[in-house]
């Protein structure tokens, strides 16, 4: 339901901000449907657009940083198609005059008076380019008194530096400014595109590092299906090397699903492999009797032990160790420092867990994988939610309402929809492990 009190400000979807366009930010065409959904919070919705004679003061030719764009008339300056269904109350054109940077839907005009008069007190920004133009209004709107949220998966940044685009929603929040999600977590329409930029980026460190293969530890889990996924439609299951590190304690459950995902990601018969650890465990039993007596002791030799047999296969292959730590994991520091943590390469690093169940089908990968509980498989009946103390849904609503938001611990508990208490103990798990992310400590 529209309030009618906040404001929406959708900021420069045209189209040649989007791909295809003189000045191109990807995914700015995909922002549509988001922006919809945000727009039916609003009781007012504004659109801002850069409407450029063409001598603008930005273009390269005037000594400025970016090609001719948005050029006063022509196509490129129009809306993008994906937001041609939102009903605007108001189009303000912005940087109309050579000399104006038109950056800030708010200079040289009178939208804040105008948002005033119709009752506007609360601003919510959306739009093209996290590091420019939306900076510069969520900037202006805090300035111009309006409590002011971004949404951070209806934006899209340039990133000319990577890091841009967060270090720019990192400066509205030390303004006073919020941020604020329209889905806490990716779903599968979502994550497409984000799992072509990972394949497409996975094959270019390859490239680069001179590597032409990649090797990867198989649990039969669901985040290291994910990665071999990714690495084998990167670099062609050929030039993938999967390997199953059992133990003691690996049910014969985990090396089906292992043999099942690679039978799905297409990697020929000779390239799935499977050793045992054991005789690495039995070695450090003789040199450290007490060691089984552990099962974190133990399951810290274990995680290790795959990683020693991890890392002589990529030297033999001349190949890169390909990680699967998911974002959850990380902030939790549900890892082992130089076990299943040492990598090469960490293509999921970014995905939430439940957004990993997501990729998995964005990738066909098997379902019995997909649903299947999470388990490192460490030591007997060890399973991770038992061992965290609760789920990993919970847990990821908690973290990006608290992590990639910034929301204190109360908003989050509210945001995630969860009891405080809930998210006390996740965050209190993030917080006590947080030493875990310096490898090493230096002094």
């Amino acid at each position: 339901m529209s309030d009618p009190a906040t404001g929406l400000i959708v900021v420069d979807v045209q189209n040649d901000f989007c791909p295809g366009g003189a000045l191109a930010a990807a995914g700015g065409d995909t922002l549509g449907t988001a922006i919809a959904a945000v727009a039916e919070r609003a009781g007012t919705v504004v659109a801002t657009r850069d409407w450029h004679p063409p001598d603008h003061g930005s273009f390269a030719e005037q000594g400025g940083p970016w090609p001719p764009h948005c050029v006063q008339g022509t196509p490129g300056a129009e809306l993008h198609p994906s937001v041609s269904g939102i009903r605007f109350d108001r189009i303000q054109d912005v940087g109309v005059a050579a000399a104006d940077e038109g950056y800030s839907g708010f200079e040289g005009n009178d939208l804040a008076a105008w948002l005033r008069d119709r009752g506007v007190r609360r601003v919510l920004v959306t739009g093209i380019a996290t590091d420019y133009c939306v900076r510069a209004t969520a900037l202006d709107a805090i300035r111009e008194g309006f409590d002011t949220t971004v949404f951070t998966d209806a934006v899209v940044a340039i990133d000319v530096a990577p890091g841009d685009g967060r270090r720019a929603l990192d400066e509205v929040r030390a303004a006073g400014g919020s941020l604020d999600r329209v889905a806490l977590l990716r779903d599968e329409t979502a994550l497409e595109p984000a799992v072509e930029a990972k394949i497409a980026r996975l094959r270019e460190i390859a490239n680069e590092a001179g590597r032409g293969r990649i090797v990867i530890g198989l649990s039969g889990g669901i985040d290291s299906a994910v990665a071999l996924g990714l690495a084998g439609r990167a670099l062609g299951p050929q030039d993938v090397t999967a390997v199953r590190l059992p133990s003691r304690h690996t049910e014969r459950v985990h090396l089906d699903d292992a043999a099942e995902t690679a039978a799905a990601v297409g990697l020929p018969e000779e390239n799935l492999l499977t050793v045992s650890i054991e005789p690495l465990l039995e070695g450090l039993a003789a040199a450290r009797p007490d060691v089984a007596g552990s099962d974190i002791r133990f399951g810290n030799a274990s995680a290790r032990a795959r990683m020693i047999v991890v890392y002589d296969l990529a030297q033999e292959l001349h190949a890169l160790v390909c990680g699967t730590e998911n974002r959850t994991e990380n902030l939790l520091g549900y890892f082992t420092r130089f076990g299943d943590a040492a990598s090469d390469i960490e293509p999921i690093t970014d995905l939430y867990k439940t957004e990993v169940r997501c990729a998995a089908r964005v990738l066909g990968l098997p379902e019995s994988v997909i649903t299947k509980h999470p388990t490192a498989g460490l030591w007997g009946g060890q399973t991770d939610e038992d061992e965290l103390g609760f789920t990993y849904a919970d847990a990821d609503r908690v973290l990006v309402s608290a992590y990639d938001l910034g929301m204190s611990p109360e908003r989050a508990a509210e945001r995630a929809g969860v009891g405080r208490d809930v998210a006390d103990r996740v965050l209190a798990r993030a917080a006590g492990v947080a030493w875990k992310h310096a490898v090493p400590h230096t002094l």
